[in-house]
């Protein structure tokens, strides 16, 4: 009776560490694919934004304030930063918000050398993404 009430026991707790540690594999799992899939979009997104270093490498900074496009990932995915690294949200924060001061800035001949700033954010948004 003893044998059979401790074979029940020991079923039960190792049934529960089973599932405890199947569930947080799953949890990891899902974690670590939305954590991708968001890098690889932002990816996109920066990649797309190549225009912008093409516009500085003609000197065509007027034109920039005009044809800044807004961010789509970077609105919608604002609740998932959390997944990344502290790096690569200091990155993508620091382009975007630039990119952000970009849009209808005056007088965009005076601030060539901050224009240019936001390309190289760019690369290091790109390239602390990539990894």
């Amino acid at each position: 009776m003893v044998e059979t009430a401790l074979g029940f026991v020991l079923g039960a707790v190792i049934g529960a560490i089973a599932t405890a540690a199947g569930s947080y594999l799953l949890y990891w799992k899902r974690e670590r694919d939305a954590t991708r899939r968001l890098r690889r979009a932002f990816q996109e997104e920066l990649r797309s934004y190549a225009y912008v270093d093409e516009l500085v490498a003609d000197g065509g900074y007027e034109r920039i304030t005009e044809r800044v496009e807004a961010p789509v990932i970077y609105r919608s995915a604002a609740g998932d930063l959390g997944l990344l690294t502290e790096d690569e949200i200091g990155h993508l924060v620091s382009f975007y918000s630039g990119l952000s001061w970009l849009d209808g800035l005056e007088d965009p001949e005076d601030k060539k050398e901050r224009i240019e700033a936001v390309v190289e954010k760019r690369q290091a948004a790109l390239e602390a993404v990539k990894s």
